[in-house]
C-alpha cells in the first residue's frame, strides 16, 4: 500500500483482488493490516449477483475473532467478464441481466458496483452493454459515483461505527 501510495503521490484508501481472488476472513484481515480502508472484491467471477446476498456495503464479520472488522466491504456485483465470459452471455442477455440487477438495487436502495475492464470499452457490444448500464442507472436515478467517494459518503454518515 505505501509503495503503491508513493508510486501514485496520493493516498490510496482502497482495493480490488485481481480476478477476484479472496479468502474470508484472511483477505480482509491483511487488507486490515497493510491500512486499506475498504475492498471491492468481494464477487463472483463467473456469475453477476449479490454473493453475500445484499446490495449495500458492510462491515465484515470475522469469525477468528468474533468481532467486526474495521474495513468496509463493497461487494462486486457486476463484472464485464461474468457476463460475456463465464456466463457466455450475448448483448441482448447482458443488457437484460444487468437491468434486473439495477432494479434490484434500486428497489432495495442499494449500491450496484460494476468492474468493467477498460480493453472491453475498446469492443463494440462490451461497449454498448456498459453504456445501457450507466444509462438505464441514470434514468432510475442512481448516484454514478466512484468507490472512493461512496466510501468518504459511507463513512460521513456514520455507517462505520460499531452496530452500524
Amino acid at each position: 500500500k505505501e509503495a503503491l501510495e508513493k508510486v501514485a503521490g496520493s493516498e490510496v484508501r482502497g482495493y480490488r483482488n485481481h480476478y477476484l481472488r479472496f479468502r474470508t476472513p484472511s483477505s480482509w484481515e491483511m487488507l486490515e493490516e497493510a491500512g486499506f480502508a475498504y475492498d471491492t472484491t468481494f464477487g463472483y467471477p463467473d456469475h453477476v449477483g449479490f454473493r453475500n446476498g445484499m446490495c449495500h456495503p458492510f462491515r465484515p464479520f470475522n469469525d477468528n475473532t468474533g468481532k467486526l472488522q474495521r474495513i468496509l466491504e463493497i461487494p462486486l456485483v457486476v463484472m464485464d467478464g461474468s457476463l460475456l465470459s463465464y456466463m457466455n452471455l450475448d448483448e441482448k442477455r447482458s443488457v437484460e441481466t444487468v437491468k434486473r440487477l439495477v432494479d434490484t438495487v434500486c428497489e432495495y436502495r442499494g449500491v450496484l458496483t460494476v468492474l468493467w475492464h477498460n480493453v472491453q470499452l475498446a469492443k463494440r457490444s462490451p461497449r454498448r452493454i456498459y453504456e445501457e448500464l450507466l444509462e438505464y442507472s441514470r434514468s432510475k436515478g442512481a448516484w454514478l459515483t466512484s468507490t472512493d467517494e461512496m466510501y468518504k459518503w459511507w463513512s460521513a454518515h456514520d455507517f462505520m461505527r460499531e452496530g452500524g
